[in-house]
């Protein structure tokens, strides 16, 4: 069964959403089956929710296993509004992560510590998570 489209008006509510730099809590299937959470940057981009990690993280192997992921972001720290959003994830490990994990890093690392964070990140063996959203649910 495919994923119902998402309308426009939801995906530009999604965008909206998303616009300021929060964090998200990643939700990966882990290998006995509950769920591994951890906190995530991320960026928005083409309708898809770019998550930058490394090929060693266990969110990473449970995605290589079951490419099902959920996501949550608040809004602030009452969570009076957040946003869920699940789907499958495609795993990019080619040069071309690098633009998406620049935008990753400029939404979080002050403008001056940019590129020393991109040196840093540089170095490991890192992949873009790319969350197609199959459902969006908002608590507003």
């Amino acid at each position: 069964m495919s994923p119902t489209p998402i309308s426009p008006e939801i995906q530009a509510k999604l965008a909206e959403f998303l616009a300021p730099s929060r964090i998200a809590v990643v939700a990966t299937i882990g290998a006995d089956g509950m769920p591994q959470l951890t906190p995530n940057w991320y960026v928005f981009e083409g309708g898809r929710i770019a998550v930058s990690t490394t090929k060693e993280r266990v969110k990473h192997r449970n995605l290589v296993r079951d490419s099902r992921m959920s996501i949550c972001i608040c809004s602030d720290l009452q969570a009076s509004d957040y946003v869920t959003v699940s789907g499958p994830v495609e795993i990019s490990d080619d040069e071309f992560i690098w633009p998406v994990t620049r935008k990753i890093v400029e939404r979080y690392v002050p403008a001056e510590g940019v590129e020393d964070r991109l040196r840093q990140l540089r170095a490991q063996h890192r992949v873009i998570l790319w969350l197609t959203p199959a459902t969006i649910m908002f608590r507003d």
